[in-house]
């Protein structure tokens, strides 16, 4: 793999030679495109605690703007489509080299690589290059296990920010989001998704960006949905072409915004600076959520005061012991957001049995991998609600 990033009509080899190439060439350039067109979010592979992680080095130097312009390069990204057509239809004319031809490297003697295998990554890089029309933009799948749901997949477009105006930055998917998503999908009970002892389900996500986490419940709702039990998922945020790739999102994993009517997905216009003195709520929002959700939504010292002020006429007060209500919230402990991230700890902090306090917090490391370092990254995880609601 370079060190230095290219367009693919520099780095991939020839359409016309294809077949002259190895399987594990090849699959090194289908490495290279994905790492182009579908890259792994930042910092959105946990670390457990029995797994050591061994530092690896950058697969090119961290040069977003270099990725960026051969990214939303239509003639480069066409190139790259008309390679992969070309590969999967030459697919049977792969020779592999033997140990005494003349011709062969140590990197062409490497392991061969399953010709089914290659087909799978170049079909998905296909459905990704084809798919985004729009310059900038990244379509990804992503995918998680569960042992009770099986593989959970969403497919996202993440979108490039606007005019470098950060109020659009939601129009990426973060590490957090991933890492939040993942939760859930492995342990739903944790975050009241199993919780039986009351009916229809409400789940709001503040600041949901390009919808990972709601799409995620949605999705665990939509294959373990048994009986009559109903599930309202309400994904908001604030800057429109947020909202309208949030949508398109949505529209994407769910067409008709119902599942079998059991399961409505939706998303909304929300101003946390706004609602909670507005006189007028509108419909969608008029009802309290039994699940909040958040991740990677704090970023300015208001933040934290502008969602416990929402999450007072939001998060339903627990009107029983068998209930509980709670704002799950995953942030990254930046360096330079540090007094924005420890605002959480001090407007959630110890009150009366009204208040909405923090009643665990947990910390998760995830490899901050792929082409952009080798560092670790950071995140919290806060559950937090009434003192009443007592924690799970």
């Amino acid at each position: 793999m370079p060190t230095t990033i290219h367009p693919p009509t520099a780095h991939l080899p020839p359409i016309a030679k294809i077949a002259v190439y190895t399987s594990a060439q090849l699959l090194d350039a289908l490495i290279y495109l994905r790492l182009l067109y579908n890259p792994e979010v930042r910092g959105s592979r946990r670390i457990h605690a029995r797994c050591e992680v061994q530092p690896t080095k950058s697969h090119w130097s961290d040069d977003s703007d270099a990725i960026q312009l051969i990214r939303s390069d239509t003639f480069e990204r066409s190139y790259a489509v008309r390679w992969l057509i070309a590969l999967i239809s030459r697919m049977e004319d792969i020779q592999e080299p033997t140990p005494d031809s003349q011709a062969c490297s140590a990197s062409a003697l490497q392991q061969p690589v399953h010709p089914e295998v290659l087909i799978q990554q170049a079909a998905a890089l296909l459905a990704v290059c084809a798919g985004v029309a729009a310059a900038g933009t990244v379509q990804r799948i992503f995918s998680f296990e569960s042992d009770e749901a099986g593989r959970i997949e969403i497919p996202l477009k993440d979108i490039p920010l606007e005019n470098h105006d950060y109020t659009s930055v939601g129009g990426q998917t973060w590490g957090g989001a991933c890492v939040l998503a993942e939760m859930i999908v492995e342990h739903p009970a944790r975050f009241g998704l199993g919780d039986t002892h009351r009916g229809d389900l409400r789940i709001l996500e503040l600041g949901a960006g390009t919808g990972l986490v709601g799409l995620t419940v949605a999705k665990l709702l939509q294959v373990a949905a048994s009986g009559n039990r109903r599930a309202t998922v309400v994904s908001t945020d604030f800057h429109p072409s947020i909202l309208a790739n949030l949508k398109a999102n949505i529209d994407a994993n769910f067409p008709t915004g119902n599942v079998d009517g059991m399961i409505t997905v939706v998303s909304h216009f929300l101003d946390w600076a706004a609602f909670p003195v507005s006189a007028s709520i509108s419909d969608v929002l008029s009802e309290p959520f039994d699940i909040v959700l958040g991740a990677d939504i704090v970023y300015e010292a208001e933040h934290a005061i502008w969602i416990k002020n929402c999450l007072k006429r939001l998060l339903r007060y627990p009107s029983d012991s068998q209930t509980t209500s709670l704002f799950h919230l995953v942030i990254p402990l930046r360096s330079t957001h540090t007094f924005e991230s420890s605002t959480i700890e001090n407007v959630f902090q110890g009150g009366n049995h009204a208040e909405l306090v923090i009643l665990s917090k947990e910390s998760i490391f995830c490899e901050a991998h792929g082409d952009i370092g080798n560092d670790i990254v950071e995140y919290v995880y806060y559950r937090i609600g009434f003192p009443t609601s007592g924690c799970l």
